[in-house]
């Protein structure tokens, strides 16, 4: 195995899909990607750029061949699949196959003995089974929840993407056929189809397959090439609910509670049905990207032993079902039974049947993303509060805009989970701001439902809570008047040995309010935040996000050794009734409404560019891939991503600038207690290094809609780096530490906990480490070269702004790229004042940019 335990994997087949499965291997803490491989010289050139650490070759035999490789993954035309596979197997290697898994059943079962002899994994790429709302929808069935399945009826159309070596069947049946097979857990006993072959003769382009199955569910599936736009769509009726599911869709899972029933009769002959028509349920969905829960699960076969959900059991069941399919069309549409005799002859009819259709085996796949000819306008990157913010701009323009969001809801991290009727706030996101435009726009939003609630916080520190802001009874009393006149002592000296410049967090910190305060109370926490000492974070942190106030700053007024006025202690903020999330909401309805397209599940993988202008981006939603033509486009990515994404890739120093940015992750732990009120605070901070959590959310306390009635719901923050130990936890155990934590110091009583979730938060914070600020300015000044991209937002600057700062900077953004302004959105938030307060508010809010607002 590879070095630290990693799996050292090489990529075969860099076209359509290639690059995706490379790309989630290189972030994989699991797997080192080692070598790249394709026929096609520029294919390679192009995705190697992106990964500069990998072997690039041309020949799929010398990766296979190469002892130091445990690993490959093959993602070329179907027909090369079987041998490539084979001849990996042979070699003692893992192998992952792009689905279909083979050209026929017979092939799969060859496979399948190797690999088992070989005592080595196979698994074939259903990636659509790692989906979270395909799992969601899983759950339910498993659970009863849907009652008996009467039927299952599914459409996965659109316009293009022709193949010519395999039908619209082998190219689009293998989604829905993996998922029937998922969902439902048994094979079809008979498969009737019909098809036409429209545009390449002899090879179908639209097909509709009914399904029988032994449990008496039936399934129509549609599939079509020649669809006049996209449609991925499934419908599941069972006896007690229905549930649609909508790739497409911000909502993508919706639960009906509708259905049908006959009642006993009260008399002989009395029969009625009887309707009922209840509520509809959008259920809480992961964000994590299929693809890399895919290969987690490959990863976790190699190195633990763990068993596949896409297992090649799964992957010759849909080839089974596929041939079943084309024995069907072959016989005119004739019912098809998948018993065992049925496919023996199978096998010898198709094989040669669907090898006449495929490439030699030293081909390997290259598609086209189709195109839009016509441009869409801006495209909006990401549906945060910047995203959002800037749609709303141009549906105010009356601008042609789209918002591509790779999550299936809207809000980025200040979206609000739901979770068995309560919500989470996932950092605690108070509402407050002196920039009047945008705190009005929040009022026009929710009206009524945007809450004004009272600030109540404390700082738990050795043992005891101080109250924040802080009293002179509650510092001396808890912290002790000796201690307390000793951090004193040390300001003084501070003061009189203060240089003007500082460059970490802890000369900064130090600086200003002595050694002992930055030892009792800033060195803990800022070091659990970040992960990394105080010396390596940098100075310009503190200045933004310490501002005029800090814990330091206001015991040394109590002291009465500092008289200066904090701003930041407000009594009071907003908040709304239902959590962030519903104000993002609001405004992902509100642009809808004013002609905004918003496209969930959409992920941008590649921003194409000639000479700094961008000409279209490429949007992965699941299995699919769309180019499309843009005016602009405004961007909320995370910078790196941002830079990873442009294609042609961006010069070696920049590449190497986006690689050095980091980023802090967040679990939130949630926990639903039967204690009605177990601290009345909205949030206290754990200071206390003997706490692995940062701070942990009181949602009852935010708002009282978040929450049933008698119980509420806490929110425990853990800062961590992906693949951390707490980031790795299963609920069970994460639940497990939060509870057994906050029962240590006497928040909650730990037999009242009766259920709770853990939630994953990716690149919750941009790190402001030693690297940062040189890299910044090198990816801002080649940006700066483009007309017509546009970074906004809290970490599509990479810089830790507010929710008010992140939607200004999508103000200025969205009107440099309609109006060719040239508004600086680096420079939002980065006096060491509240910018709000300064004069560079006041010249920005002109009658020209309040306009854009209101």
């Amino acid at each position: 195995m590879g070095v630290g335990n990693r799996i050292r994997v090489g990529v075969i087949g860099l076209g359509y899909w290639g690059p995706n499965l490379a790309r989630n291997l290189a972030e994989l803490p699991e797997f080192e990607l080692v070598a790249l491989c394709d026929l096609r010289a520029e294919s390679l050139a192009s995705v190697a750029r992106r990964h500069p650490s990998a072997r690039c070759v041309l020949s799929a035999e010398e990766v296979i061949s190469d002892e130091s490789i445990d690993a490959v993954v093959v993602s070329t035309t179907v027909g090369t699949h079987y041998e490539l596979a084979r001849a990996a197997l042979e070699a003692g290697k893992h192998v992952f196959v792009e689905k279909p898994l083979a050209t026929s059943s017979a092939e799969v079962r060859d496979l399948m003995s190797i690999a088992d002899r070989a005592g080595r994994v196979l698994m074939p790429g259903h990636t659509f089974l790692y989906s979270p709302p395909v799992r969601t929808i899983k759950e339910l069935i498993d659970a009863g929840e849907l009652g008996e399945i009467y039927f299952v009826s599914s459409s996965r159309v659109n316009l293009g993407l022709h193949q010519t070596d395999v039908s619209v069947v082998w190219d689009l049946g293998p989604h829905d056929f993996s998922i029937h097979r998922y969902w439902l857990g048994e094979l079809p006993a008979q498969v009737t189809a019909v098809s036409r072959a429209c545009i390449i003769p002899g090879n179908p382009d639209v097909a509709f397959i009914a399904l029988s199955y032994p449990s008496g569910t039936l399934v129509h599936s549609q599939v079509s090439w020649l669809a006049p736009s996209k449609l991925r769509l499934t419908a599941i009726v069972g006896s007690q609910k229905m549930v649609v599911y909508d790739d497409t869709s911000v909502e993508p899972v919706r639960i009906f509670d509708s259905g049908a029933s006959m009642p006993d009769p009260g008399s002989f002959g009395e029969y009625q049905l009887s309707y009922r028509t209840g509520s509809i349920v959008s259920p809480r969905l992961d964000a994590t990207e299929p693809l890399a829960l895919e290969f987690q699960n490959f990863a976790g076969a190699i190195l633990r032993g763990e068993p596949l959900v896409s297992s090649p059991e799964m992957g010759l069941d849909v080839i089974r079902t596929i041939e079943a399919v084309d024995r069907s069309l072959e016989r005119g549409g004739v019912p098809v039974p998948l018993d065992e005799e049925s496919v023996a002859e199978l096998d010898r009819e198709l094989t040669t049947r669907v090898g006449e259709l495929t490439h030699p085996v030293a081909d390997i796949e290259h598609v086209d993303t189709r195109r839009d000819k016509d441009s869409l306008g801006t495209a909006i990157l990401g549906a945060g509060p910047a995203g959002l913010t800037a749609a709303y701009v141009h549906a105010k323009r009356g601008a042609p805009a789209t918002v591509f969001e790779a999550d299936v809801t809207v809000g980025g991290i200040a979206k609000t989970i739901e979770f068995g009727g309560y919500r989470m706030d996932l950092g605690g996101h108070r509402f407050f701001t002196k920039v009047g435009p945008i705190r009005q726009l929040w009022q026009d939003m929710l009206g009524d439902d945007f809450l004004t609630r009272p600030r109540l916080s404390r700082i738990y520190y050795k043992g005891k809570y101080f109250d924040y802001p802080i009293t002179a009874k509650d510092v001396v009393g808890r912290l002790g008047l000796f201690e307390a006149t000793r951090c004193a002592l040390s300001y003084l000296a501070a003061k009189r040995h203060r240089r003007d410049e500082a460059d970490t967090f802890e000369e900064w910190v130090t600086a200003r309010f002595g050694r002992r305060l930055y030892d009792a109370f800033f060195r803990s926490y800022t070091e659990k935040l970040w992960g990394i000492p105080g010396s390596e974070i940098r100075s310009l942190w503190a200045a933004q996000r310490i501002k005029n106030f800090s814990l330091g700053k206001a015991i040394l007024s109590i002291l009465g050794l500092n008289r200066e006025h904090v701003t930041t202690l407000i009594e009071e903020f907003q908040y709304p009734r239902l959590g962030p999330g519903q104000m993002w909401e609001a405004f992902a309805q509100h642009v809808q409404e004013k002609g905004v397209v918003l496209r969930g599940n959409s992920r941008c993988v590649s921003i194409r560019h000639a000479e700094r202008h961008v000409d279209s981006i490429v949007v992965q939603s699941n299995g699919d891939r769309d180019e499309h033509a843009v005016d602009a486009v405004v961007s909320s990515l995370p910078l790196k991503d941002l830079i990873q994404s442009l294609d042609p890739p961006a010069p070696p120093a920049v590449q190497a600038a986006a690689a050095k940015l980091r980023y802090r992750d967040l679990v939130v732990v949630g926990l639903i207690t039967s204690q009605e009120e177990p601290f009345p605070d909205n949030w206290i901070y754990l200071h206390d290094p003997a706490i692995r959590a940062g701070r942990v959310q009181n949602f009852g306390a935010w708002s009282s809609a978040m929450v049933r009635p008698g119980t509420t719901c806490l929110g425990v923050e853990y800062f961590c780096f992906q693949g951390d130990e707490i980031w790795e936890m299963n609920d069970v155990e994460a639940v497990e530490l939060a509870t057994r934590e906050l029962e240590s110091i006497g928040l909650i009583d730990a037999s009242c906990v009766v259920d709770g979730l853990k939630v994953l938060v990716p690149k919750a914070y941009p790190m402001y480490d030693s690297e940062y600020e040189k890299a910044v300015q090198t990816i801002r000044t080649y940006l700066a070269s483009f007309d017509n991209l546009h970074p906004c937002g809290r970490n599509g600057l990479h810089r830790y702004n507010n929710q008010d700062h992140s939607m200004w900077t999508a103000v200025l953004a969205s009107l440099n790229a309609l109006d060719g302004t040239q508004h600086d959105v680096w420079e939002v938030n980065t006096d060491e004042d509240y910018l709000e307060e300064g004069t560079l508010v006041e010249a920005l809010f002109g009658s020209h940019l309040s306009g854009a607002l209101l």
